[in-house]
């Protein structure tokens, strides 16, 4: 059984009520709603996908900005609070194909990141980030995905749920958090990220070592940490 049909039979998809009954959808419109647009840099950041990389996102980039009153108009208050967010273009053939990270409150996206509809607290969200950046859940969603990665792909992954007192649901959440304030390489939480994700969807060093394996783009030195880290 390879970690695939391991994680099929093991845990929920995560859009599911016996998963995180999680559900992801598209913001503004770049071209519906270009009226809206602005230039100027004032107003709430729009962004794009683009602007995020794992686990982090930085608004000071964004080119376009809305109104806070078109904001409310569009999308009522969802803007006002953070979300988890993840990319819609990927490939099978970058370094990573699902990229997520929490926005902070106050910003708008564009269609090209699907943005968390349903509500769920801080820390959660930021395990979920974790998990979805996890070189485990690449290898899965993977297996599925063309070049987009539209909300029932990533709802129909299977993410282990578990319990928010888990001391590995904890670290993974507060290392994404850190993650996302710091940086993953600079906090050095990238890859013991990636080695607790795997000890959460119950992966033998064996299958891990496979699924590091079909990352060629992603440094060896990388790969070789966070195996290191799964040991440990």
């Amino acid at each position: 059984m390879d970690a695939a049909e391991r994680a099929a039979s093991l845990f929920a998809p995560v859009g599911s009520s016996d998963g995180w009954n999680v559900h992801f959808g598209r913001e503004l419109n770049a071209t519906e709603d270009r009226a809206c647009l602005r230039e100027n840099g004032r107003g709430v950041p729009v962004l794009e996908g683009k602007l995020i990389e794992p686990f982090r996102t930085d608004p000071g980039r964004a080119r376009w900005h809305v109104n806070g009153v078109d904001a409310d108009r569009l999308l009522g208050t969802r803007w006002r609070r953070s979300r988890l967010a993840y990319r819609d273009v990927a490939s099978a053939t970058n370094r990573t194909s699902l990229i997520a990270a929490v926005l902070p409150a106050g910003v708008v996206t564009t269609h090209s990141l699907f943005c968390l509809k349903t509500f769920l607290r801080s820390g959660e969200q930021h395990y979920l980030c974790g998990m979805l950046n996890s070189y485990v859940a690449n290898y899965l969603v993977r297996l599925v995905m063309t070049t987009h990665l539209g909300s029932r792909t990533v709802e129909e992954l299977r993410v282990p749920k578990l319990a928010g007192t888990s001391p590995l649901f904890r670290e993974i959440s507060d290392l994404s958090e850190a993650a996302a304030r710091f940086g993953a390489n600079k906090a050095g939480s990238a890859a013991r990220v990636h080695a607790l994700a795997a000890h959460a969807f119950e992966l033998s060093e064996e299958e891990f070592r496979h699924v590091l394996s079909t990352f060629p783009l992603v440094p060896e030195s990388d790969r070789a940490q966070a195996l290191d880290e799964f040991r440990r």
